[in-house]
């Protein structure tokens, strides 16, 4: 279970690499970051460490903070230092809120997107992390991610919100990596569904904070205990009934339960068509049977969860110099700088990659809270990291983590 740190009050011993960033959708562009900061934390024997705002930064949310929580897990994060977006966290300066990390956390690196701001009127950037990290005084090591693009346009949150606003539902789960979800309690409606359209429905509250999709019929999964349906959805008003609050409305294939009061997850896997006024309840039942039809290929529109087909960077820009300090402290009989390099000038990145995993065991990377981490580690994954597509870098780790198994 992953350890919530709260920001100026809780203390983190451990020697730890801290990822920088909002994380407020946890996109493909995260997963990207992620990734290559797990196997950095991995060769380095630091724990992981992700900076995440409770509540995000205003407005609606894609995920609640336990959410994003849960989805950290499969990054092997040791803790979340959890920030709330407040008036008096908006006026810290840059340079301040790094020195109030590292009051309370013990951080020998960190690592950003590119595009990462920080502090009071966004003034801190990359760069300023850069340059913080090149004073020996400091201590730390700093690497910066390229954005993960699709298309012509960077991946993030605004993107993906955008594209859910418009309907387009598979292009938003893509960037994702997964389903756009919803989790509500299903609540009692007025059961026109099954008496009236011939047609059983839930009823589900659609979370305040949730950031809400187009309002319109919907190709759907639901996960109601340890089932799960194909289904169909109305998300919106329903105008034959001369009803206008937004509800959220499914249609599951094979469920003929009620579930009242009990979470249900709905999954939005494919945009139907717009929302419509019929002149009669035979006529809305009718246009139903005809959205029901594409219930047998929702199977094939599911998003599993992962990076998906966007593109990808492959190549990262490192910080240019690891600190002096860190490399006066880095145990003499680790994996020393030169023999790195002498390696890797002679191989490539795949031979390297093999090299590395032979020579790196769990007792050698392993550090006491006293120690530093190996700045000759970070220098050579530095390079590989350069060189690695995403699926190389999932490989990677898994290489690691039967190494220390």
């Amino acid at each position: 279970m992953l350890e919530i740190v709260k920001y100026s009050e809780d203390e983190y011993a451990f020697p730890c690499l801290l990822v920088l960033g909002c994380f407020d959708g946890l996109h493909t562009g995260h997963a990207e970051l992620l990734k290559k900061a797990k196997l950095q934390a991995k060769i380095n024997g630091l724990d992981l460490g992700v900076m995440m705002f409770a509540d995000g930064k205003g407005g609606k949310q894609l995920y609640s903070f336990e959410e994003r929580i849960s989805f950290l897990e499969s990054y092997n994060v040791k803790f979340v230092l959890k920030i709330d977006f407040n008036d008096a966290f908006k006026q810290i300066k840059p340079l301040e809120f790094l020195n109030c990390i590292e009051e309370k956390l013990n951080v020998k690196a960190y690592m950003s997107g590119k595009d990462f701001k920080f502090g009071q009127g966004k003034k801190g950037k990359s760069s300023t992390l850069k340059s913080y990290a090149e004073d020996e005084e400091n201590g730390v090591w700093y690497m910066p991610v390229k954005d993960v693009v699709y298309g012509e346009e960077k991946v993030s949150t605004t993107l993906i919100k955008s594209k859910l606003e418009n309907g387009d539902i598979k292009c938003a789960n893509e960037l994702l990596g997964r389903n756009y979800c919803v989790s509500g309690t299903v609540v009692h409606g007025a059961d026109r569904g099954a008496k009236v359209l011939g047609y059983p429905t839930m009823n589900i509250s659609y979370p305040e904070n949730k950031f809400e999709v187009k309002q319109g019929v919907y190709k759907i999964k639901c996960i109601a205990g340890e089932n799960e349906y194909s289904g169909i959805a109305n998300y919106g008003a329903r105008p034959t009934f001369n009803e206008n609050e937004p509800v959220l409305e499914v249609f599951l294939n094979g469920f003929g339960g009620e579930n009242y009061d009990e979470t249900v997850k709905v999954e939005f896997l494919d945009y139907i068509r717009d929302i419509q006024k019929f002149d009669s309840p035979e006529q809305l039942a009718e246009q139903l049977s005809k959205d029901s039809q594409c219930l047998d290929a929702v199977a094939e529109l599911a998003v599993t969860d992962g990076t998906p087909s966007v593109e990808v960077p492959v190549e990262e820009q490192p910080s240019e110099q690891v600190t002096e300090q860190l490399k006066e402290e880095s145990p003499a009989e680790e994996i020393q700088a030169e023999q790195a390099e002498e390696v890797y000038s002679e191989q490539s990145a795949d031979d390297f990659e093999e090299e590395l995993n032979e020579t790196v065991t769990e007792e050698e990377i392993s550090v006491s809270e006293s120690e530093q981490p190996q700045a000759e580690h970070f220098a050579a994954a530095e390079e590989i990291v350069e060189e690695q597509s995403s699926e190389e870098v999932e490989e990677e780790i898994q290489e690691q983590e039967e190494i220390s198994d």
